[in-house]
């Protein structure tokens, strides 16, 4: 999570790094939130979750494999905001 430069080659102004820093967040902060449902549903509502289909499959599949495609398209996103020529 640190964004700090790793060498003192590298140059890195402070509003890059605090542009990603603040896209991080955010983008963690909607994954959280997404990841935190499911978790609450197959814990408070699990008998009711598991009986939704789709295709024969059960929706706590469904929604979990959403959430692997949600992290790799999230993990896209976030290298396409911060690329440097990007951030100011």
């Amino acid at each position: 999570m640190l964004h700090e430069n790793f060498s003192a080659t590298e140059t890195e102004s402070e509003a890059t790094s605090s542009a990603r820093r603040r896209w991080s967040f955010l983008l963690l902060g909607i994954f959280t939130s997404i990841y935190a449902g499911f978790i609450g549903l197959c814990a408070f509502a699990y008998q009711w979750f598991s009986t939704l289909t789709f295709h024969g499959i059960p929706a706590p599949v469904w929604y979990g494999l959403g959430l692997i495609f949600l992290a790799l398209a999230i993990a896209g996103l976030y290298g396409h905001l911060t690329r440097a020529s990007k951030i100011p």
